[in-house]
């Protein structure tokens, strides 16, 4: 019993990120409305950097902890709820994406990504745990977000317009 217990408790602190990450990222709107209404533009910029790395951090915190979890052999006993719990979050965050605009719209989708990432990268842990290509999968998982991100900026911040294909 204690070997089953030991895990769950030394998987407590992650769980507790991870919870006060997605709350974060379901309130996040809230931290940045009392930024706006600083009086200088210096507060303003220190406020939104800050606020940035917040979700920079809740966004890291909420990839890694399902590949912690799930990393050993006791994982698989645990991987379905954990997965389905990720999921959920995916889905609800990718809703609430579909009902904002701006910004919002932006963060709780870039969240949900993120959300489904780290539940894929947890599962391939779960499922490879006694191979070493499991320490590999949160690292490559990191860097195809990183190279999607850079793909959506850039796809982002093109002019629109037919300019492009009379130049092409």
């Amino acid at each position: 019993m204690n070997t089953i217990l030991i895990p769950l408790l030394q998987g407590a602190g992650p769980v507790a990120l991870a919870v006060v990450s997605f709350a974060l990222a379901f309130t996040w709107p809230s931290l940045v409305e009392p930024v706006a209404r600083m009086r200088s533009e210096h507060g303003r910029l220190a406020g939104f950097s800050g606020v940035g790395a917040l979700l920079l951090l809740a966004a890291t915190i909420v990839y890694v902890v399902p590949g912690v979890l799930l990393s050993d052999d006791f994982g698989a006993v645990v991987v379905a709820p954990l997965a389905v719990t990720w999921i959920i979050l995916a889905v609800a965050l990718g809703l609430r994406s579909l009902f904002q605009t701006g910004v919002a719209r932006v963060v709780s989708a870039t969240f949900s990504i993120v959300t489904v990432f780290g539940a894929a990268a947890g599962v391939l842990i779960a499922l490879s745990w006694h191979h070493p290509i499991s320490a590999t999968v949160l690292p490559t998982g990191a860097f195809v977000l990183v190279v999607g991100a850079i793909a959506g900026i850039v796809a982002w911040a093109r002019p629109d317009g037919d300019d492009l294909a009379v130049v092409a």
